[in-house]
């Protein structure tokens, strides 16, 4: 019985560059802050309050992940300029009012800290999910009037809050109109696509889950991990068959792995290793030490016998000494055992099968079948281990995609052994294991 395969993890690294939303923010955010009314003065607190105009210039917005949380902030310049009555009649001013005036009329500027909060989110539906927050406004060089006995500082903070909650509007609407899904739908498609292992066969890496975890950036760079879960094949021809299921819904927060594991069944019919045979020893022709005995084989057949047996039929011509027979047939059954420490495969029980009306067994040359049994059986003795490296090379080659000009999935395999060899009567069944890493990039990626 061929026991069932648990379904292999797949681990992508993503890290995605979150610079396009701030450049985003800043072409839409107002970079000048001034009062409705600028350059004339607006009021505050009613009539018999300051009137004041102002204007603030921010520069570049800069953002920095650490974590779900993208912290990003810039310093803003500001000026005011404004006047107080000191005394009120009947909704007059009785008395010249007071001017006053800070980072204007010749003075430099003052400086303020402006500071948004983003809270990121990775949606369901592939998209990015943003909350954000104005988290500071700090005045770096107050303008103090205290003999005025009014803070106008704060006064201006207050004013320009709303414009500086409009910035954050901007950043979660072009959050909310990200999405990855072209890219992740591509990428499906691609692992879903057979990946071929030049000169062996096809790798089909049949994901059925796809889970992305808690997110954990630091820069300007987005970092999370999307998980796969699939049953991965390997056959020595392309399966046609294979059609790409829908693209399934994100799952969140899932726990996070450091590499994927493929359990990977690599399955191939009879008919397939009998080609794969012919190809390598058709019409060749093997000689004994004194040259006095040869096989030259012209076909091979290896078909399944059930509980563990595998069935080889050889056609060839013989020579023994001064005797030859044209197009004879021997049949051999033998198991395949695999050795997991040492990555050995291993033909045991090598039985010539023959019944008593064999013409070779007429001839009296018993001894020279058993010698073959023998031979079978010493050179079918293998060390997988490089024929493994090989391959590792091969796949890991095979692993790189470049899925559109900003994003290119990358993977390298780092261990992969063989774990099971299970003949049956209409296949032979090869369970193996690979471990290693893949790394989808979209530090490029254009918002």
């Amino acid at each position: 019985t061929i026991p069932k395969l648990e379904s292999s993890t797949i681990v992508i690294p993503v890290e995605v560059n979150l610079q396009p939303i701030i450049s985003f923010a800043n072409s839409k955010a107002d970079r000048i802050i001034r009062n409705p009314e600028y350059p004339n003065f607006a009021t505050f607190e009613g009539v018999d309050g300051p009137r004041a105009s102002y204007d603030v210039l921010r520069e570049d917005l800069k953002g920095t992940m650490q974590g779900n949380l993208f912290t990003i902030g810039t310093t803003a310049a500001y000026g005011i300029a404004g006047d107080y009555c000191t005394e009120m009649l009947w909704g007059k001013c009785i008395h010249p009012r007071v001017p006053f005036s800070c980072g204007t009329n010749g003075e430099a500027k003052r400086k303020v800290k402006i500071g948004f909060t983003s809270k990121v989110e990775i949606t369901a539906n592939y998209g990015l999910k943003t909350q954000t927050v104005v988290s500071e406004i700090k005045p770096i060089d107050p303008c103090e009037m205290t003999f005025l006995k009014i803070d106008m500082t704060k006064k201006i903070m207050d004013a320009i809050r709303p414009s500086l909650n409009d910035c954050a509007k901007f950043i979660d609407e072009q959050s909310k109109a990200t999405t990855f899904k072209t890219i992740a739908l591509d990428a499906w498609k691609q692992l879903w696509t057979p990946i071929e292992v030049e000169g062996y066969g096809f790798l089909n890496i049949k994901p059925s889950e796809i889970g992305v975890t808690d997110l954990n950036g630091t820069g300007s760079l987005l970092k999370f991990n999307i998980e796969l879960k699939a049953n991965p094949t390997f056959t020595i021809s392309n399966d046609t068959s294979i059609t790409t299921p829908s693209l399934p819904a994100l799952k969140t927060n899932v726990k996070s792995n450091t590499s994927f594991v493929f359990n990977l069944p690599i399955s191939s019919s009879y008919a397939e290793l009998t080609k794969v045979l012919n190809q390598n020893f058709k019409d060749k022709t093997f000689n004994s030490d004194d040259g006095k005995q040869s096989i030259t084989v012209h076909q091979l057949t290896i078909s399944g016998k059930g509980n563990s047996t595998i069935l080889l039929e050889m056609n060839g011509d013989l020579k023994f000494g001064l005797k030859k027979f044209k197009n004879a047939k021997l049949y051999f059954t033998m198991k395949p055992q695999l050795n997991t420490s040492t990555q050995t495969l291993e033909l045991s029980n090598v039985r010539l099968e023959a019944d008593k009306k064999h013409l070779l067994l007429q001839t009296g040359t018993e001894l020279f079948q058993k010698t073959i049994a023998q031979k079978i059986q010493e050179f079918g003795k293998t060390d997988l281990k490089p024929l493994l490296e090989s391959n590792k090379k091969i796949i890991t080659k095979s692993l790189y995609k470049k899925l559109d000009n900003n994003a290119v999935l990358n993977g390298e395999v780092t261990n992969l052994i063989v774990t099971g060899i299970y003949p049956s009567s209409t296949n032979l069944v090869i369970h193996t294991k690979a471990i290693g890493q893949l790394k989808l990039k979209m530090s490029d990626f254009s918002f």
